[in-house]
C-alpha cells in the first residue's frame, strides 16, 4: 500500500545546508527550512558504529513523500525530536519518492 496517499501520515519538515565561510577561513554548516511534506515513514534496521570511543547506533528508515525535484542526499528530514540524514533519494519517475536515511543517535 505504498502508493496510497492515507499512508503519509508523519508531518516531517526537510532542511538543506548552507556552507558559511568565517573570518579565518573555516566553515560552517548551518541547516536552511525547505519545507514540510507529509511522509510514510518505515525503519529499515539498525547497526553499531565504533568511532572516537563511543559505539553510537545507526537507525535506518525510508519516507515516502509526494513527488518534489529539489531534493538531494545529504539534506535532512526533521521528524519531530529526531533528525535524521537522507543518504539517498529513490526516484522510479512516479508520483512519490523514497527517501533514505540514517538515525544516529550516541
Amino acid at each position: 500500500m505504498k502508493g496510497a496517499i492515507g499512508a503519509q501520515r508523519a508531518r516531517v519538515r526537510l532542511e538543506r545546508p548552507l556552507r558559511t565561510g568565517d573570518d579565518l577561513g573555516g566553515g560552517a554548516i548551518a541547516w536552511v527550512d525547505a519545507g514540510e511534506v507529509w511522509a510514510a515513514v518505515s525503519a529499515h534496521g539498525a547497526s553499531l558504529s565504533v568511532a572516537f570511543d563511543t559505539a553510537p547506533s545507526l537507525a535506518g528508515h525510508a519516507l515516502t513523500i509526494n513527488r518534489r525535484d529539489d531534493v538531494r542526499a545529504g539534506w535532512r528530514v526533521v521528524w519531530g525530536a529526531r533528525a535524521m540524514r537522507i543518504v539517498g533519494v529513490r526516484d522510479e519517475g512516479a508520483a512519490r519518492i523514497d527517501l533514505i536515511c540514517e538515525e544516529e543517535r550516541l
